[in-house]
C-alpha cells in the first residue's frame, strides 16, 4: 500500500505502455527515425566514459559556439538506451543547438545511486570533450524525458549546469518503491528519500522548466504540478506548462516540431 492506493491500482497509475494503446507502435518508431537520424547526422558517437557500453555518449555539434545540450532517456531506469532517442537531436542541431546524447546503466546493474553518479560523471566527460574540442559554450543545458526528467533534477547542482527542461518526469521516488517498478530498481526508503528532487533543496539561480502532458496518467500530472510548486515554494526559478492532449509519448512532439512549446521555450532560453 502507498497512501488510498493498492498495490494493482498503484501498478496502473504508473504504468504509461498500458495507459497508451499505441505506446509500442510511438515507440518502435522512434528507434527507426533515431538509426536514420544516426546515419544522416554528423558526429562523435559512443564515446565512453565508464567501464561499461551504457556508460557513454554521442554529441553532434552545430559549431564550436553553439550552446550545448544533454538530452537523458527515460524508461523507468531500468529500459532503453541513449540511442533509441537520437531522433530528438536533428531538429535541435538544425536550429543551432549541438546535442549529447547521454547513456546510463540501468538496473537492475546499478542502483539508483550509481545511475545518478553515472549522469555527474558523463556531464564531467562532455566537459572534457568540449575542451579537447575547444568548443567556448558557457555551459551545458540539460533535457530529460519520464526517468531523464529525474536524473537531470538531480544534478542541477553541477557546477557546468545551466538549466534544464524536464518533461513527463518523477520527482518522487516513494511511489515507485511500492509498485512494480522497485522489481529492479530495488529502492529502500533511504535511498528513495535521498533521491527525491522533491525532497531535495533546489538550486534556486538555475531554471527548471517543467511539462507535462494533458493527457497523461493523473499521478504523472500530480508529479510535474507537485514538484513545481515546491520549487516555487523555494522561488526557484522556471515554467510549469500542462500541454492539453499530450500524452506521456506524444509530448516528445513538442521537442521536435519548430511550432512545439517545448522547442519555443528551449529558443527562448538559449537563443
Amino acid at each position: 500500500m502507498w497512501k488510498n492506493f493498492s498495490k494493482e491500482n498503484l501498478d496502473k497509475a504508473y504504468n504509461n505502455s498500458l495507459a497508451v494503446a499505441n505506446s509500442a507502435e510511438i515507440v518502435r518508431s522512434w528507434v527507426q527515425s533515431s538509426i536514420s537520424a544516426k546515419e544522416k547526422l554528423p558526429g562523435d558517437c559512443d564515446i565512453s566514459y565508464g567501464d561499461t557500453k551504457f556508460q557513454s555518449f554521442d554529441f553532434f555539434s552545430a559549431g564550436d559556439n553553439a550552446p550545448v545540450i544533454v538530452f537523458l532517456h527515460g524508461g523507468f531506469w531500468q529500459m532503453r538506451s541513449k540511442d533509441d532517442f537520437t531522433f530528438v537531436a536533428p531538429p535541435l542541431v538544425q536550429a543551432g543547438f549541438s546535442v549529447a546524447m547521454l547513456g546510463y546503466r540501468l538496473a537492475p546493474y546499478a542502483n539508483m545511486h550509481e545511475i545518478v553518479q553515472d549522469v555527474r560523471g558523463g556531464l564531467k566527460a562532455i566537459g572534457v570533450y568540449m575542451n579537447k574540442k575547444q568548443m567556448v559554450p558557457q555551459g551545458l543545458w540539460l533535457i530529460g524525458w519520464s526517468a531523464g526528467a529525474h536524473l537531470i533534477s538531480m544534478v542541477q547542482d553541477e557546477e557546468c549546469v545551466l538549466g534544464g527542461t524536464a518533461i513527463s518526469g518523477i520527482y518522487d521516488l516513494e511511489p515507485m518503491r511500492h509498485c512494480y517498478i522497485n522489481e529492479k530498481l530495488a529502492l529502500d526508503e533511504g535511498t528513495s528519500l535521498k533521491n527525491s528532487p522533491i525532497l531535495l533543496q533546489q538550486n534556486t539561480s538555475r531554471p527548471l522548466d517543467i511539462f507535462v502532458g494533458g493527457s497523461e496518467l493523473p499521478e504523472m500530472q500530480r508529479q510535474s504540478l507537485d514538484f513545481s510548486a515546491y520549487r516555487n515554494s523555494t522561488e526557484a526559478e522556471g515554467i510549469f506548462k500542462t500541454i492539453p492532449e499530450k500524452n506521456h509519448y506524444t509530448i516528445l512532439d513538442e521537442l521536435t516540431d519548430k511550432n512545439g512549446e517545448i522547442f519555443k521555450a528551449l529558443v527562448s532560453r538559449l537563443i
